[in-house]
């Protein structure tokens, strides 16, 4: 019996720790196409690149992906906030880390897309004021690695739980 309920743990602990892992690898795909796609369009223009922060100067492009940007930002972290304090402490393991990768990836996707609208308006307009935008969707992506620790903190797990993590 015992050695049946260890079979038991080691199989939750390798099936969770694969959710985890599936969620660090979209994590660097999404990471890694944002700055990719930033490398090759700044390669593509950096004879023509310019930077200027005058409205005037980049319209219709600015301020309004600039804006858009920070408005997925804010949205990402609302909506994450909002999805985790969704799930419920009763809920098993596996649902809660399930509803946690659908938080992670809907913020991811917002924090992606803020970025890539950024990179795009480089890319037509050659003002490198729009990479700054893109660079702080970056950033606040590139902090959103899903480690242990962190599921742990956001889902406030407890011993049990933890250990199967």
């Amino acid at each position: 019996m015992r050695k049946a309920i260890g079979v038991v743990k080691a199989y939750i602990k390798i099936h969770m720790n694969s959710k985890l892992k599936t969620l660090q690898i979209i994590h660097l795909a999404l990471c890694s196409g944002v700055f990719l796609f930033a490398m090759v369009t700044i390669l593509l223009n950096k004879d023509r690149m310019i930077f200027d922060a005058k409205f005037e100067n980049t319209a219709p492009f600015n301020p309004i992906f600039p804006i858009i940007g920070l408005i997925t930002l804010g949205i990402s972290i609302f909506l994450k906030n909002q999805f985790i304090a969704k799930i419920s402490s009763s809920d098993g393991l596996d649902s809660k880390i399930t509803q946690y990768q659908s938080a992670f990836i809907v913020s991811s996707a917002l924090l992606e897309g803020g970025a890539l609208l950024n990179i795009v308006g480089f890319l037509i307009t050659t003002n490198a004021f729009f990479l700054i935008f893109a660079g702080i969707s970056l950033f606040f992506l590139i902090r959103s690695r899903p480690t242990k620790d962190k599921v742990i903190s956001d889902l406030q797990l407890q011993y049990p739980e933890t250990e199967a993590l």
